[in-house]
């Protein structure tokens, strides 16, 4: 066979020689996109929501932007009514298959809330995906207040990160604090397919037991958007009180016993009776493990552990600066932390324990 020599000009050798420059040059970039991350380890600048330099009222899509430059705030129209609501969204530009924290905002609030910013600062440095969706907003709307659509509105968040980023289906993780916990339990209860690990603090068990409860505070509002959100006062064989039992985790959270959930609470809990969370670990616990009624009215009447109750008084995701541990329990997949504090949520022991749970496939 003739040989045949090509000889190539001067322009096109030069063509070439750019062509192969731009392809190392962008395998170089995308190659930088997946920073090495990090170990992990307990971020020393926040500790609790009540340390926190801002309150649960202060939202601000300002101070989201100057923490975290690359957040997005984005609109995401629900599969259930077709509206559009808001949701904060971060996640990097890295190829790897990352986890997905799903945060929820408190009762009050909407989707700034600021107390979140550690959560998506853990994003950030971990590379996580980050999405905190609005799901309806403060809860004293027909719309809100863990309503179906709201729930809706959370699983359509968890379906956009998963859409728009390479997303570790085995590593979708939700948390929340107070109303945002009795929502996040609800959500576990309804797509338990979903969830690696739930976070609940200080969570509502029950809407017409708090709202009861509430009856004693009249100065609080909480009671007032109660009755906005479910159109009447959930008195006792109503059918409003029909609607709030099926907007509270008390009637189907026995759904979610194969989800690995985390219940945390404060001992000196004025505001959501540490009764909440215990009620909903002995639905989940092994019929061994529960908790008397009578312990738990020792609990919320003396703010102390109640003589021969046995306990652990450490935790492993707990350390210096996260509130002391008075209790802890696990059973089945549930977990309960009962710690000397009020009304508040810890950023470490959150992300720590999350962290370390996977879904089963």
């Amino acid at each position: 066979m003739k040989r045949t020599n090509i000889i190539l000009s001067s322009p096109i050798r030069l063509l070439i020689s750019i062509s192969v420059l731009v392809t190392v040059s962008f395998s170089s970039c995308r190659e930088n996109k997946n920073f090495p991350i990090p170990p992990i380890e307990r971020m020393q600048e926040y500790t609790t929501s009540k340390q926190y330099p801002a309150t649960f009222a202060a939202e601000s899509i300002e101070e989201w932007r100057k923490q975290i430059p690359e957040v997005q705030n984005i609109a995401i129209k629900s599969t259930a009514d077709g509206q559009v609501d808001s949701a904060l969204y971060f996640a990097s530009e890295s190829d790897r298959k990352k986890p997905l924290l799903v945060v929820l905002h408190s009762w009050s609030s909407e989707f700034l809330q600021e107390v979140s910013l550690p959560y998506a600062h853990w994003a950030k440095k971990y590379d996580w995906a980050f999405i905190q969706p609005n799901y309806r907003g403060a809860f004293e709307t027909p719309e809100a207040m863990a309503s179906d659509v709201a729930i809706q509105d959370i699983v359509d968040a968890v379906h956009y990160a998963m859409e728009h980023d390479h997303i570790d289906s085995s590593r979708v993780y939700l948390v929340g604090s107070s109303g945002g916990a009795m929502t996040a339990l609800v959500a576990a209860s309804r797509h338990p397919e979903l969830w690696a690990g739930v976070m609940a603090w200080v969570p509502v068990f029950d809407i017409v037991d708090w709202y009861q409860f509430n009856l004693n505070y009249p100065h609080r509002h909480y009671n007032d958007q109660i009755c906005a959100a479910l159109g009447g006062e959930p008195l006792p064989d109503t059918e409003v009180a029909k609607e709030a039992k099926q907007r509270s985790p008390s009637t189907q959270i026995h759904q979610a016993k194969d989800v690995p959930i985390f219940l945390a609470h404060g001992i000196n809990d004025l505001l959501v009776p540490p009764s909440h969370s215990i009620r909903a670990f002995n639905i989940l616990a092994a019929p061994e493990d529960t908790i008397s009624q009578e312990q738990m009215d020792y609990i919320v009447a003396e703010q102390a552990l109640p003589p021969g109750l046995d306990s652990t008084a450490t935790d492993k995701y707990f350390a210096q600066g996260d509130p002391p541990v008075v209790f802890e329990r696990s059973s089945n997949n549930v977990k309960l932390i009962l710690y000397k504090g009020v009304h508040d949520m810890a950023y470490n022991p959150s992300l720590l324990w999350l962290n370390d749970q996977r879904k089963r496939q």
